[in-house]
This record gives C-alpha cells, sequence and structure tokens, in this order.
C-alpha cells in the first residue's frame, strides 16, 4: 500500500490505517465518490478527521489507496498461449470492473481527474504501473511469434480494456464475463473483411 503525503514523525498505526481504509471504503460504496465525506469515515473508525488528513491530504488520495488496497492485480498468467492467458486476463477483468467499487469509486475518481491535474498525473502513474506485466507478458508472445511483429502491446491492451471502460463510462452494462473469449478473438483476429484466396493460390 502507498502512502501518499507521509511526512517524517513517530511511526504510522498499521491498525488504524486499515481501520480507516475499510471505513473509507464502506462510506464509498454507500455514498458513492461525490457524496462520501471524509468526517463521517473518520468518524466509523473512531477517530477525527485530522488522523485521515495526516495520512491523506485529499478525499481523492484516500479513494486511490482504498482501490490499491481491495482491488490487488491478478497475477498475469502465462500458460504459453497467449491467447489462453488473454481470455484469463479479461475474464478476471471483467468480474472486477462488474463490481459496485468501480462503478461508485473508480469512475467518478477517474472523472475528478479530468478537472484536477495533478490527480490525473497520479492515476495515470499507477494505471501505468498496473498495466506493465500484461504488455510484458504481450512482448514475450510476440518474441515467440504469437503475435505478429509490429504489435504495440499498450495498444493491444486498450482495445481489450476498452470494451469494458466504454459502457461503464456512459452508464451502460459491461459486457458478460462468458464473453471473454469472444473478445479477445475478435480483437486478435481484427474487423477487417478477409479477401478470399484466388484461385492460383489454391
Amino acid at each position: 500500500m502507498s502512502e501518499p503525503g507521509r511526512r517524517p514523525g513517530r511511526p504510522r498505526d498499521r491498525r488504524l490505517d486499515e481501520a480507516l481504509l475499510d471505513a473509507g471504503l464502506a462510506v464509498f460504496l454507500e455514498a458513492g465518490y461525490s457524496a462520501a465525506s471524509l468526517a463521517e469515515i473518520a468518524r466509523r473508525a473512531g477517530v477525527g478527521t485530522p488522523a485521515i488528513y495526516r495520512r491523506w491530504p485529499t478525499k481523492a488520495d484516500m479513494a486511490m489507496d482504498i482501490v490499491e488496497h481491495v482491488a490487488v492485480p491478478e497475477p498475469i498468467p502465462d500458460t504459453g498461449s497467449i491467447r489462453e492467458d488473454l481470455v484469463e486476463f479479461m475474464t478476471l477483468r471483467l468480474r472486477t470492473w462488474s463490481k459496485p467499487l468501480f462503478r461508485k469509486l473508480v469512475l467518478p475518481l477517474l472523472m475528478e481527474g479530468n478537472r484536477e491535474e495533478p490527480l490525473a498525473a497520479d492515476v495515470g502513474v499507477r494505471f501505468v504501473d498496473y498495466r506493465k506485466a500484461l504488455e510484458a507478458r504481450i512482448k514475450r508472445s510476440i518474441e515467440a511469434g504469437e503475435l505478429r511483429a509490429g504489435t504495440n502491446p499498450a495498444r493491444l491492451v486498450d482495445l481489450l480494456m476498452g470494451t469494458i471502460a466504454m459502457p461503464l463510462l456512459f452508464f451502460q452494462e459491461p459486457p458478460a464475463v462468458d464473453e471473454a473469449a469472444a473478445i479477445v478473438d475478435q480483437v486478435l483476429a481484427g474487423f477487417g473483411v478477409r479477401e478470399p484466396a484466388s484461385p492460383e493460390a489454391i
């Protein structure tokens, strides 16, 4: 767990950190990001609001740590088949992003990042770190000849995750978990109509 705003002084109380993060998660899920108050989070944890501000200068700082606290990245599969590994990755992401945490906390936090440049930069850094393992797995599949040379790992991840993020951004239901394989197959195959083979090539 990261410690934004950490200042010199006496050691932090990890039990209180956990209690505040748990209380924060409960309040954010009940009230939503915008309506949640740090005062209510502090009340539920049995402390004053200064205990929160010593750890997280803003509500957004606390929200980002809550997301990292409860949404621990699953290990990226590496079975030797990039198709199977991407299907497993998408299955896990579809399950995770369908939870209330993403609607009530993650998406509003991203929207606030559009208005607050420092927050946008912080979210961007965490997002890049979050996807490094998957991009590394895709690079290995390119080197192994499973994906064609010139494949952009970041673009491939964007195409896959866009099928989840776009519906959520426009308040639609994301794809069902059992659509993971179809999404991966369509992204890997592309959308263009394949030209029939010429008679000479048969």
